[in-house]
């Protein structure tokens, strides 16, 4: 049961496209077999492409200060991960690099930057490791990692308490209050309130199904990504928040050091979801590290 509480924690056939033009910004859904996918698509379709993936119990919205921002010199995508925001609830186990695949191909893309904050960090690093020739670079904020055990007391018994509520009582807005203040959903003060309330509508419009259902989580493979880091040979940026929880900053130092093209930048003031508290500072860092040539 350990194993599957770190893999929630981490966190993410024939296809067929309904939608308009893809390059409008709408969503757009993409279906795989039994399952779709929400997506989105904005930016300069002749430039590199940039796919943003999300956080656990969040969804593609939370990458809003950077959508603008980074559409103007690059192709971007951004999308939900099975089992969040309006892409198909998970109800077993799946495989979210599988998933990331299908889209590139279906949006024949051959090579992309991929930017992932926390589980959308464990998607994009176990990407790059199995399908290496489809990564130009990856962005990995407040990376967690699937394989890694050395977490905190503290934030294994945070998540322990939520799971044990959502249990008793269910995904409610109570239980949603208690995982909205673990310290990894709580901003810092300095974030914008419109952040903050962003955050919060994204919690409230989970359907809490990982909780509820451990055999919901995301499928890695074997072996696990965190044994597998010496393998990446893209470029990596490791974003982590300078008052991020203590696991995350073990997790963030551990790639830095087994990843050979492993590069850490830490964000002064920020916390768990950096993107949404330092958002011109992570924009920065972010533009400057995917212009840089290899």
């Amino acid at each position: 049961m350990k194993h599957v509480f770190f893999s929630l924690l981490a966190f993410a056939a024939t296809l067929s496209l309904i939608g308009q033009n893809p390059m409008n910004g709408r969503g757009k859904t993409l279906r795989i077999a039994d399952a779709h996918l929400y997506y989105e698509e904005g930016g300069k379709r002749a430039q590199e492409a940039v796919v943003f993936i999300h956080g656990f119990t969040l969804n593609a919205r939370m990458w809003d200060p950077q959508w603008r921002a980074l559409g103007k010199h690059y192709r971007t995508v951004r999308y939900d991960v099975r089992g969040f925001g309006r892409s198909s609830r998970a109800d077993g186990p799946h495989d979210p690099a599988a998933d990331l695949l299908a889209l590139l191909d279906h949006l024949g893309i051959q090579r992309a930057h991929l930017v992932g904050l926390s589980m959308g960090a464990n998607i994009a690093l176990n990407f790059a490791v199995r399908h290496p020739q489809r990564v130009l670079k990856v962005v990995a904020a407040s990376p967690n990692v699937d394989g890694f055990s050395d977490y905190t007391p503290a934030l294994f018994s945070a998540f322990g308490q939520v799971f044990g509520a959502v249990a008793q009582r269910g995904w409610t807005k109570e239980t949603q209050d208690l995982w909205l203040d673990v310290p990894l959903l709580r901003l810092q003060e300095t974030a914008p309130a419109a952040h903050r309330s962003l955050v919060e509508q994204m919690v409230r419009n989970y359907s809490g199904d990982q909780f509820a259902n451990p055999t919901a989580a995301p499928q890695y493979g074997q072996p696990p990504t965190a044994e597998r880091l010496g393998e990446l040979n893209s470029p990596i940026l490791v974003i982590v928040g300078e008052k991020d929880e203590e696991s995350i900053q073990r997790i963030a130092r551990l790639i830095a050091q087994k990843a050979p093209n492993a590069q850490q930048f830490s964000l002064t003031g920020a916390g768990h979801l950096n993107n949404l508290e330092q958002p011109s500072r992570f924009n920065q860092a972010l533009r400057q590290f995917l212009s840089e040539k290899k």
